[in-house]
This record gives C-alpha cells, sequence and structure tokens, in this order.
C-alpha cells in the first residue's frame, strides 16, 4: 500500500507498506458530519472554540504569499525592517540571501522568521546552522526560547554522548533534522566523513531528497569568504584564495536548497573574494571570480544600517577620549622600541627580499600599544625563538595578522597567530645585533616592571570606573562597564589590578577564547540580568566575545583599551552594546594622550593617531557604514610596513564600486516598513491571535490530556496577568518547560504570560506564543481530535450569539492542497452551513464573520439543556435524507470546498508562472554576466600575469575554467531549475476533511427554543 501522511510535522510524506506485515495496523474512518448527534455530548463553546483555534493555527500553508505565520510563532519582539527577509524569501522559488544588516540589527531574528516560516510552509524540514564556536549554544538557545524550534549541537564533546545512545554507527547529520555545527568543526575529518553519507544520499538522483539539508544558515559568514595570501608589501594586485573552511562551507552550501549568510562585514576589500562568498549564497546569479550584477546583488543581498531606520529609536552613539598622559618612563620605552625598529628595518633592507622585520617590529609595537604585559610577554618569546635560532616558516601577510584577515575566532588565547608568526619567524629574519638584544632586555624588564603595577593609561580607566560606577564613598551603582582588549595577557593584566585596587571580586567578569561555551553564556546572562539583582559590574573581554553576544540590557558604556588594526573588529566591538534594544545613548571610550603638542612624545603622538583612526570608525556608520578601505592604508603606511600602496580609486561600474554602493545600506525605506507593518497586522487578523485565545488552548490542551491545569500567579510589578504550570506533567509535555528556567535560578521556572506587550523587556516572564513549545504540543493535542474523538471533545457545539439575527448550523472544514510528491501547497479552515429555519445556504464572508463572532469573543453562552437536546432532535430526525439538514450542510461545505478550489488553483497557476519567468530572467542575466567575465578576462589576461603570484595565478585559471563550465552547463540547470518549480505545482491534489459542526443561535431564538422545550 501507498500511504500519505496527515500528521502535522511530516504532511504530505509518503511511504510504502505491506498491509500484512505491520503490526498495529488499523483503519481511522474520517469522523465527517456525524449521522447522530447525542445531546449530552455538545462540547463546552469554550472548549470547541479552543478546538477551532488549533485547527485554524495548524493551517499553515498558503497559496498567498502576503500572509505571515512565522511573527507570531515568535517571542521576539518583531519591527517591520526585520520582515523584509520573510517578503524576499516567500516571494523566490528559493530563500538565497545575504542578510549584510548593521552590527545589532538583529540578523539572527530576520534568519530565524524566514527558517520559520519555510517550516511552516512545508518549503523546509532540514536545517542546519554553521557558526563560529563560541556561538552554537546562543543560536540553540535562541532557535529555542524565540522561535520554540530545538536544535542538535554537533561536535566531538556531543558525539560522545550521541554514540552512547544510538550507536557508534548512527549518523546525527541523518537523524536529527535540525542541527548547528561550529565553523572550526566544519572541515575536521570527523565531520567531514559523517557528512559525506549525507551527501552521497543528496547526490544520488535515484534518491528523491535532492538536497543534504533544506536551509543552510552560516553566521558571521565574512570568516568563510576566502582570504588573501601571504606575500610582501610592494605588490600592486592581490587574488584571494581558498580556504579549508571556504571549500567546506562551499561543498554544504551547493547541497543546501535554502541559503541564508549572515554578517554585517562580509567584504573584505577583495572583489573575488566577495563573488565567491556570493556564489555559496546564491550559484545562479553569482561565480567565484565573476563580474558582479548589481541587479542580482540588490535582490539577494539586504543591508540596512542603523541610520536609515529613524523610527525604530535606535541610539546615537557618543565617542569620548579615554584621555591619559604618558610617563617619563612609558615614553623613554616607546622611544628604545623605536629606535629598534628603525634599526631592524634598516637591516632588513640590505637583506633585498627580506621583510619579516617589518611585520615583527609592527607586532611589538601592536603589543606596546595593548599593554606593558602584552609587550613584554610577545618580546620576551621573539628574544628567545631568535636566540635559540630556531628555523622555521616565513612570517604570514601583513592583513593576516594586523589587519583584514587577522583571525576573530579564539582571539585572546595565549597561542595567538601573532606570537606564533614570531615564534616559527627565523628563517625569514636577518640576525640580531648586540645593541638589538640588549634594547629588547632592558624593554621586556621594563616591561615585567608594571606586572602588579597599572600603567598611566590604566591608572586613567581606573579613574573612569570610579567616577562611572560608584559613588564617592565607594557603593557600586547600578550602572556596567565594557572592556575590550585583543589579548589575553592584557586582559589578565587589568584583571589583576582592578582586584588589587578593589575594583574585581565578584565585581568582575571575564570572557576569553579559552572560556568555555556554557560560562560564556552564563557570564553574559549575569551581565544582563537587572544590577539589582547580580552584582557584576564590570566585563572585561577579548575579541572572543566581539561576535554576536548580546550587552545591550542594562550596559551603555564600552571601553576599547586597545586599538584594533582591523577596522571591522572594533565595530563588532561598539556593536555589542550599540544594537536593537539599546535605551540609553551608547557611550564608546578610547585611549588618547591629553598632550597632542608638537613636542609631545613619539609614543602620545603615535598612540595620538590610533585614536584618531578609533574616532573615525566609530564615527563612520554616520557617513559610510564601512570604515576598513579607509584606514587601513593609512595604518599601513603610518605604522611603518612599508610603503605599501593605497587601493585605487573606485571605478564606476566596477565590481569594487558596485559592492560599496550595495554596502551603504537602503536609504528608501520608509514606504516598504509601512507595507511590511500592514501586512504583518493583516495576518495576526486572520489569525485571529488574542492572547485569550493563546490561553485557552493551553488550558484546554492541558484538560483533554489529563494534565493539572494553569495556576494563577501574582506579578510583582503589577502588570502582567502570569500563570505557573503544575507540576506532574507527563514526559510528553516537558519539553515545552526547557525554556522556562534560566541559567541563573535553574531550580525556579518562571511563569508565563500570553500577551507579548507584557512580556517586552522583561527576563523574569516567558511568553508563550503561537509557536512556543507549550501552545503547540496543546494545539496537537486538539488537532488530533479530528480522528480520535475522545470524551473531551466530540465535534459538536452550540453557542448563543450576542447581536445574531438568523441561527444557523455549519461544518467546520479544512482544505488542504497537495502538489508532486505530497507537497503541500495550500491549506485552510472555512466555515460552510445553512441557516436553520430556512433552506438556505450561507454568504460565504457573512459565516466568516460569523464564525469569529461566535467563537472568539471573550465569554461563550452554552444554550440551555433543553435547547441543546432539541437541536439533536432536529439533526437526527431529518438525518441523511436527501433535503435534511445534515445532507444540507455538507452540501453547503463541498460547494464552498469547490469555490475556495478553483480560486487556490488559479492562484498556485499564477506563482507558477511567476516563478517560471523569474527563473528565465535570472539566468538570462546570469548567462549575460558569465559571458562578459570571460571577454574581460582575455583582454586582462597578459596584465594579470604581470602582478599575481603563481598560487593566485592558480586560482585565477582554476575559477575561469569553471566560469566557462558554468556557462556550457546553463542551458542544462536552467532546465532542471524549470522542471522543479513545474513539479512543485503539479498533480494539485485537494482533500476536504469536516472536522466539527456547530449551532450558532441568535439570542431570540435561543429563549423560544428554552420555552419550547427545544421545539
Amino acid at each position: 500500500m501507498s500511504l500519505q501522511s496527515i500528521e502535522e510535522e511530516h504532511y504530505g510524506r509518503e511511504m510504502t507498506a505491506i498491509w500484512q506485515l505491520e503490526p498495529g495496523r488499523g483503519v481511522i474512518l474520517d469522523q465527517g458530519l456525524p449521522l447522530a448527534v447525542d445531546p449530552g455530548h455538545f462540547d463546552d463553546p469554550t472548549t470547541f472554540a479552543a478546538y477551532v483555534d488549533a485547527l485554524r493555527w495548524g493551517a499553515l500553508t498558503s497559496a498567498d504569499a502576503r500572509t505571515l505565520q512565522a511573527p507570531f510563532r515568535s517571542s521576539a519582539a518583531i519591527e517591520a525592517y526585520q520582515l523584509e527577509p520573510l517578503r524576499r524569501a516567500l516571494e523566490a522559488p528559493r530563500a538565497n540571501l545575504l542578510l549584510a544588516d548593521d552590527v545589532g540589527l538583529g540578523k539572527t531574528v530576520e534568519a530565524g522568521l524566514v527558517v520559520q516560516e519555510l517550516l511552516l510552509r512545508h518549503r523546509a524540514r532540514s536545517v542546519i546552522i554553521v557558526c563560529p564556536a563560541g556561538l552554537v549554544i546562543k543560536w540553540q538557545e535562541e532557535m529555542r526560547d524565540k522561535f520554540g524550534l530545538g536544535f542538535e549541537i554537533v561536535n566531538s564533546n556531543t558525539m560522545r554522548d550521541f554514540r552512547r545512545r544510538f550507536g557508534v554507527h548512527a549518523n546525527p547529520f541523518v537523524l536529527f533534522p535540525r542541527v548547528i555545527v561550529s565553523m572550526s568543526w566544519l572541515p575536521s575529518p570527523r565531520a567531514e566523513r559523517l557528512l559525506r553519507d549525507v551527501y552521497a544520499r543528496a547526490d544520488d538522483k535515484r534518491v528523491a531528497d535532492r538536497y543534504a539539508f533544506d536551509v543552510v544558515i552560516v553566521d558571521e559568514a565574512h570568516h568563510v569568504a576566502p582570504a588573501t595570501p601571504s606575500r610582501g608589501g610592494n605588490d600592486k594586485s592581490r587574488y584571494a584564495v581558498d580556504s579549508q573552511r571556504t571549500v567546506s562551507v562551499r561543498e554544504l552550501a551547493r547541497r543546501c536548497e535554502h541559503r541564508l549568510f549572515l554578517s554585517a562585514t562580509p567584504h573584505n576589500g577583495y572583489t573575488e573574494s566577495f563573488t565567491a562568498l556570493m556564489e555559496m549564497v546564491d550559484p545562479q546569479r553569482f561565480a567565484r571570480g565573476a563580474d558582479l550584477d548589481p541587479k542580482a546583488l540588490r535582490e539577494v543581498a539586504v543591508r540596512r544600517l542603523k541610520k536609515d531606520l529613524p523610527d525604530e529609536g535606535f541610539q546615537l552613539r557618543e565617542v569620548h577620549a579615554l584621555l591619559f598622559l604618558p610617563s617619563d618612563d612609558e615614553s623613554e620605552a616607546y622611544d628604545r622600541l623605536i629606535a629598534f625598529t628603525k634599526r631592524r628595518n634598516a637591516a632588513v633592507k640590505a637583506e633585498k627580499g627580506k621583510r619579516a622585520a617589518d611585520l615583527a617590529t609592527l607586532i611589538l609595537k601592536k603589543r606596546f600599544f595593548s599593554s606593558p604585559a602584552a609587550f613584554a610577554s610577545t618580546a620576551q618569546t621573539y628574544l628567545a625563538t631568535r636566540l635559540r635560532g630556531d628555523d622555521d616558516i616565513d612570517l604570514p601577510d601583513y592583513d593576516e595578522v594586523l589587519g583584514d584577515e587577522a583571525s576573530d575566532e579564539e582571539e585572546g588565547r595565549l597561542e595567538q597567530p601573532e606570537l606564533e608568526a614570531l615564534r616559527l619567524a627565523q628563517r625569514a629574519q636577518v640576525p640580531l645585533t648586540g645593541k638589538d638584544v640588549a634594547d629588547l632586555e632592558w624593554l621586556i624588564d621594563w616591561g615585567w616592571r608594571y606586572a602588579s603595577l597599572p600603567d598611566t593609561k590604566l591608572q586613567s580607566l581606573i579613574n573612569l570606573i570610579r567616577g562611572q560606577l560608584l559613588t564617592p564613598d565607594g557603593t557600586w551603582l547600578n550602572e556596567r562597564l565594557v572592556i575590550f582588549t585583543e589579548y589575553v595577557s592584557t586582559l589578565n593584566w587589568i584583571r589583576d589590578i582592578l582586584n588589587a585596587f578593589d575594583l574585581g571580586g565578584d565585581r568582575l567578569a571575564v570572557i576569553e577564547g579559552s572560556t568555555d561555551a556554557e560560562e560564556r553564556e552564563l557570564i553574559r546572562v549575569r551581565f544582563t540580568e537587572n544590577p539589582s539583582k547580580d552584582p557584576v559590574r564590570i566585563l572585561i573581554a577579548t575579541d572572543a566575545a566581539g561576535e554576536g553576544i548580546d550587552l545591550q540590557t542594562h550596559c551603555h558604556r564600552l571601553v576599547s583599551f586597545d586599538i584594533p588594526f582591523n577596522p571591522n573588529r572594533l565595530e563588532q566591538r561598539i556593536g555589542r552594546i550599540d544594537r536593537y534594544g539599546q535605551t540609553e545613548r551608547p557611550q564608546i571610550y578610547h585611549p588618547d594622550p591629553e598632550d597632542k603638542s608638537a613636542t609631545s612624545s613619539n609614543y602620545a603622538r603615535d598612540t595620538d593617531y590610533l585614536a584618531r583612526v578609533a574616532r573615525k570608525i566609530s564615527r563612520v556608520q554616520e557617513d559610510l557604514g564601512s570604515a576598513g578601505d579607509i584606514i587601513d592604508p593609512d595604518i599601513q603606511r603610518t605604522l611603518g610596513y612599508g610603503n605599501l600602496p593605497a587601493r585605487p580609486k573606485l571605478v564606476k561600474g566596477s565590481g569594487e564600486q558596485i559592492i560599496q554602493t550595495a554596502m551603504q545600506g537602503e536609504h528608501s525605506l520608509r514606504r516598504e516598513l509601512t507595507s511590511l507593518a500592514d501586512r504583518l497586522e493583516s495576518s495576526r487578523d486572520r489569525l485571529h491571535l488574542h492572547d485569550r485565545n493563546l490561553r485557552r488552548v493551553l488550558e484546554t490542551g492541558l484538560r483533554v490530556s489529563g494534565q493539572p491545569g494553569l495556576i494563577g500567579v501574582v506579578d510583582d510589578d503589577e502588570q502582567a496577568d502570569l500563570y505557573a504550570l503544575p507540576s506532574g506533567l507527563d514526559r510528553t509535555w516537558t519539553p515545552g518547560l526547557e525554556g522556562l528556567r534560566t541559567r541563573l535560578r535553574p531550580d525556579k521556572p518562571r511563569p508565563i504570560t500570553f500577551d507579548g506587550e507584557e512580556a517586552k523587556g522583561r527576563t523574569d516572564i516567558v511568553y508563550t506564543h503561537l509557536g512556543h513549545p507549550l501552545i503547540q504540543r496543546a494545539a496537537r493535542e486538539l488537532r488530533g481530535q479530528i480522528w480520535t474523538r475522545s470524551n473531551y471533545i466530540h465535534g459538536v457545539s452550540a453557542v448563543v450569539v450576542d447581536g445574531l439575527e438568523q441561527s444557523f448550523v455549519a461544518g467546520v472544514a479544512r482544505l488542504v492542497v497537495v502538489g508532486d510528491g505530497g507537497t503541500r501547497l495550500h491549506e485552510e479552515v472555512f466555515l460552510a452551513g445553512t441557516r436553520l429555519t430556512r433552506r438556505q445556504e450561507l454568504g460565504v464572508e457573512r459565516s466568516e464573520d460569523l464564525l469569529v463572532t461566535a467563537l472568539d469573543a471573550e465569554k461563550l453562552t452554552s444554550p440551555a439543556p433543553g435547547v441543546l437536546a432539541g437541536l439533536a432532535d432536529v439533526w437526527n430526525a431529518e438525518g441523511a435524507d436527501d433535503g435534511g439538514i445534515r445532507q444540507r450542510v455538507a452540501d453547503a461545505v463541498a460547494s464552498r470546498a469547490q469555490r475556495l478550489r478553483s480560486g487556490i488553483e488559479q492562484d498556485l497557476v499564477k506563482r507558477k508562472t511567476a516563478e517560471l519567468e523569474r527563473v528565465n530572467e535570472v539566468f538570462a542575466r546570469f548567462r549575460q554576466t558569465l559571458a562578459g567575465t570571460l571577454d574581460n578576462a582575455e583582454e586582462r589576461k597578459r596584465e594579470l600575469e604581470d602582478m599575481l603570484f603563481h598560487e593566485e595565478q592558480r586560482q585565477r585559471e582554476k575559477d575561469l575554467i569553471k566560469i566557462r563550465r558554468r556557462l556550457d552547463a546553463l542551458a542544462e540547470e536552467q532546465r532542471d531549475e524549470r522542471d522543479a518549480v513545474s513539479r512543485r505545482y503539479a498533480n494539485l491534489q485537494p482533500h476536504t476533511f469536516v472536522a466539527a459542526v456547530v449551532f450558532a443561535l441568535s439570542p431570540a431564538d435561543a429563549e423560544r427554543l428554552g420555552k419550547n422545550d427545544g421545539n
């Protein structure tokens, strides 16, 4: 037998079974309209209304792309601008998007909305999230708490537990439909081995599953873009080369149908790197090394800056100087370092072709600007390495260590790329002179003298803490501060000094690259808790905390203790507090010397230069939104890394100009935001979403499944209607309880509310939205009554409706339209029936209004028992007779279903036609882009041969070969894509299920029937 699932989570899935061999087989008859009504089995109107709500909310897929569901299945406070990615995803055959909104605009929520809607509409079943290792728990909890979606984290630690539970041969990527993996683990041999099985199935054309995963999300996607290669400083051009991470993510993305890449800083300044990233996002519009189509980029990239959203309440940041006056001791040490670096540069110049000393001196300078502790530890390692005569590898390039390509992940570890570069760099370096060794030994001794003392910059920070976080008598205020540094040695030094000055203890928390993910999340929760409930006031963090962690709740002050040479990293730091939900003006502090005169020390002048760079980056979003191309060449020239040329000026129509234009944001947003807000309200009305509806569904679901009821709770803030979940719920309900406990109070579940407005800004209560596991569990319980009636729900009810003129009886029916392979294309719950007193069908629009009136009321009135008996007699007397009331209701349902089917099929045909036209347009533009790229490549061939190194030439040639192959295969790809669209809308099969019968009585008829004993 071939069977098709009607279960909500698996609707439309098909299987083949040998009936006689299946244990527990049985036939469940369609309940349909009852042949007879038992007067003692009328459902209470409130219970019946909850049942209809559950049916209505289960009708998820719509032929109308304008109807939105995901925003109502989220506890996040959804803003209109966050609906734009969702709109684009619904209007396209595939949801391939680069979410490049400014730091702090809520890209995680935007991605969650798209995934939720795709799952609800049955356009996706499986999801994989790839993110930095420090964010895996954040993603898991955000998806659970904000969208009610469970994800399994897959890494080396969880694999051990997984194998114990499911056996050594089980594969989590096959078993779990939704998983999270870290970027660092994805390229590992174990991950590749597990994914190989999934990829083989997706690549097998004999298997129905065309994709390894339906949706892939890549967070902080700039980490997977190809990196620029390691080489010297005077070359005119570079060409980005694939990294292992790039290859791993590309292999995954090409086997996923929908792709969401998230990054506020997706462009590292190299066009071919950006096109490689965009090819992963949408390979039907972009190709690595190909020209960029500006229209395609506008369609795929979603980029809004805070300044483009003046009505969303984003606070303008204020940038301040953390003023300090360098001591003579510090200035002397810096002068010694300058003398050392000048000698080293001269020695390198004499040794033509050697470049390592330039980078070594830059690293030492960079650490000096951070702290004496960071400098001393680095210089000591460097000197020991040189004196030992280690001979290993060449130094990496400037960008890889200090600029755009500097490693963000795990930044703050003791074993950093910079330190490793110095330790392993002997071959590229010329020998140290006696004077060099003497200066380094003096400088190392100078740095360690500050091991337990603050320098002038740290003393200024201490003064800031005392002035902003404490009262004059030393009492801590309810204020908080974030301090960022690049180096773990600087972090430990600051922590130890603050403890020595009685500014640490339980008031101080630390996050660095080696901080365990669970501990990191606990620290974040403590830091964002109300200051009156948790003592922590200061968070010191390396850039490990700079990506993805939200610190804006109860904190609006941030100090960058050192200035990273990577402008994007500085903006990432600031974005931790300058983001959606910040209620105060962010206060940003950078070190800046008091004396900026011409007679000031070299240390003061160079620190002032870095402070000006920091101010420019901090304010640049008001001008352009991205600082990378403005700042990097300045840093390189000023701080001594040779005479690097600035990047060429933008040429109109060039790839760089197209990218820069896209990254400047979308400026005309007001009309679009109004339209999106209107769509949201229209969808809310259509779904009949009210807090009372949510409450009665949960209460009824608990009762029907034999569980104890909700317990009313007094709100200490006297604002919200709160409820506690009872103890003793059976295990089918326990998944819904997971998000009620917090890391700070794991033994105390939080109360719930059904009003999203009351829950805004509060962490002590939980909003049970439409997608919350508790509501989903209750709704599934009620919808299951369609097939297996219980003593709680019989599918027949009667209600007295104030203001109703004509009494009626109607069937509540569910229409589902399924396409090829069981793809659910549309479903809705509708009402159709007849007047009680006349043989007249209800009007379509009027019947919907009557349903809302009858069942959405706060209090529903049930007719008297005698009236119910009379209604049962009316139904039973005519029974299934031709022209009887049951037959009239059945005819009305069939007639309405036919009209709906006709309209739905027309809508689906229009949608199919639109998608096919869009496929043709996309491929036509892509064909033109690829052909133009090849023409340009021939013209520039000789020029590039002179400019590129062998490694880059190979990569460029590989890209051009791939582009030629793509161009040759494009016709077949277009054919396959058109066939996929056509299949989705082929073999339309409508199914109509009658779920219930409702008698709606006017007050006059209810009174009359009561007086006449129901006659």
